[in-house]
């Protein structure tokens, strides 16, 4: 039976009434939790205690928490539900609550299972990237192989395969919720498709393919008044990646479209600003930013062709021969750089 999935958001808004569809399934039939770990883990597991809302202590809780025992081993996998990609993703959530996991120290090994609507498999059409992609990357590096990041086609799929085991409601409930999230997830897709400018970076710069390929996979692209624009938390960053950034803008500033016989002068009012910024980055130890930020300004004020100017946040233009002046980028006062890849 097919069900309009529009009309059953007041079910499964909720993102416990996901998650609380699985510990159903799983905690009254541990055999069908046995079975997704042999699916998507490929180990033979008797299942212990299947835990709803396990917490730590002020960190939070983690939506569902699996015992099971493998070759001699006391296991522990933990699942992270969402429903919403694009508004309700926490950063660093993974890392939270894998590293509180073992903390306690409990089992031999950890397991985490990243349950979202899209994944790195999902062809976007135009979309803009929701920020859980972002996160599963972060769990990726920290766990390695015992990390997954599935979508909830990938569940449903698998509880396809046992649905002769399933209760009625049970499948009913499977029903109407898969029903529910795959036109969620259709619905999403169109409301955060990209409408942006026509007119790409590469249309007043030339051929900036190396430069953007260093930037684009050390930041997130973001939509904004029908923009694309990259944005790159250095925070987050290396010295080396940093390193990286500077390069990137320095040649992006050296292309060929560049007027470089346009002459700027800094202003004394953005010269204090930068003062008191460096300033406050050097009275929290900030000595690695500092280091960045130093170089970067002075590349911004010492090149004649650069418009360095700002007071909180500061921006660098250049003018495109024959087209005028345009950003190459934006440095936020929170320790964020913007390239506005569209426009």
């Amino acid at each position: 039976m097919s069900y309009d999935g529009r009309g059953l958001t007041p079910i499964f808004h909720s993102e416990i009434s996901s998650s609380h569809l699985l510990f159903d399934i799983f905690d009254k039939q541990k055999k069908i939790a046995a079975a997704c770990i042999k699916e998507f883990y490929g180990l033979e597991a008797e299942v212990l205690d299947v835990f709803r809302e396990k917490p730590y202590p002020k960190k939070g809780t983690i939506d569902l928490f699996i015992a099971f025992k493998t070759k001699d081993q006391k296991c522990a996998l933990l699942i992270e539900a969402k429903v919403h990609d694009y508004s309700s993703i926490t950063d660093y959530q993974i890392s939270t609550y894998y590293d509180a996991e073992l903390e306690e120290a409990r089992y031999d090994e950890v397991f985490f299972i990243y349950l979202t609507q899209f994944n790195e498999k999902t062809d976007f059409e135009g979309a803009l990237k929701p920020k859980s992609l972002r996160e599963a990357e972060r769990g990726k590096e920290l766990i390695g192989e015992r990390f997954l990041h599935l979508t909830w086609i990938d569940v449903h799929a698998f509880l396809e395969k046992h649905r002769n085991k399933l209760s009625k409601e049970q499948k009913l409930m499977v029903d109407l919720h898969r029903s529910w999230i795959a036109e969620k997830g259709r619905d999403d897709l169109a409301s955060n498709a990209l409408e942006i400018g026509e007119r790409s970076l590469e249309d007043y710069l030339g051929d900036i393919s190396e430069p953007l390929a260093v930037l684009e996979p050390l930041g997130e692209r973001v939509s904004e008044k029908k923009a694309l624009k990259l944005q790159i938390d250095l925070t987050k960053l290396d010295d080396a990646k940093r390193e990286d950034v500077y390069k990137a803008i320095r040649d992006l500033a050296n292309s060929e479209s560049v007027n470089r016989k346009k002459q700027y002068q800094t202003d004394e009012d953005t010269l204090q600003a930068a003062v008191e910024f460096l300033s406050e980055m050097a009275a929290n130890y900030e000595w690695d930013l500092l280091r960045f930020y130093t170089g970067l300004f002075h590349l911004a004020h010492e090149t004649s062709y650069l418009k360095f100017f700002g007071k909180g946040s500061f921006s660098i233009k250049l003018e495109v021969i024959g087209k005028g002046e345009i950003s190459l980028c934006t440095i936020w006062k929170w320790r964020k750089v913007e390239f506005s890849l569209r426009r």
